[in-house]
């Protein structure tokens, strides 16, 4: 009775009414958090956040690394096509089910990529990575279909580690203001080259003036 009335709170949302805040519950402290359902990848990579492709497609695939001010996620690699709906429905439903797997695999990885995408625009970034392919239509199908997938579910916190180590990377302000630098000021080889060239002529004009003094007065040891 208790694996039964344990599978029927997984697969239930309390309330009625669906909610794209899956990775914060009511007893953490809201304030100075990153709620990952309202940051898209590119609000991410603003962060300092970078989607990369898991070596694997194992759908468990997951994880997240913080390295100095940038972190990285990595997500295993997805088809997504017209019979990517009915199967997952199915997968879903069968680990709703009390004989089903413990692990719920699929449910928690169809409530993180739900946690990401809302929009074409995430479906596009995914894509760019090579995370994502899409054969089923436009990127707004695909957006509209984890909605409808994942719209009821209730996340078994199965990736928490993951969104937790992400929200440790978040609440580092400093990594958050270099990345948003990089972003604004760095993001063409140009500018990098531009500021390099312009570090080289600040430290030749320093030696130059050096040089001058060393010269013109007569300082030899």
């Amino acid at each position: 009775m208790e694996g039964q009335q344990e599978r029927r709170n997984v697969g239930e949302k309390e309330g009625g009414q669906p909610s794209r805040n899956s990775g914060q519950t009511g007893s953490e402290p809201k304030e100075h958090r990153i709620d990952i359902v309202e940051i898209s990848p590119k609000e991410l990579k603003a962060a300092g956040i970078h989607l990369k492709r898991s070596r694997t497609s194992f759908l468990t695939d997951i994880s997240f690394k913080s390295c100095f001010f940038c972190g990285y996620l990595k997500l295993p690699q997805i088809i997504i096509d017209d019979f990517t709906k009915p199967k997952f429905l199915n997968i879903v439903a069968y680990e709703m089910c009390q004989d089903g797997p413990y692990d719920y695999a699929v449910t928690s990885y169809m409530c993180f990529l739900y946690d990401i995408i809302d929009h074409a625009d995430d479906v596009k970034e995914l894509r760019s990575k090579h995370i994502l392919s899409n054969l089923l239509g436009s990127d707004e199908d695909v957006a509209q279909l984890f909605n409808e997938i994942s719209n009821d579910l209730v996340d078994p916190e199965a990736y928490k580690d993951v969104k937790d180590r992400i929200q440790e990377h978040y609440n580092k302000r400093m990594n958050t203001w270099i990345a948003q630098a990089l972003h604004d000021h760095f993001s063409t080889p140009w500018t990098i080259i531009a500021f390099i060239a312009a570090v080289l002529i600040l430290f030749l004009t320093r030696v130059n003036c050096d040089l001058c003094v060393f010269f013109l007065f007569g300082v030899y040891d």
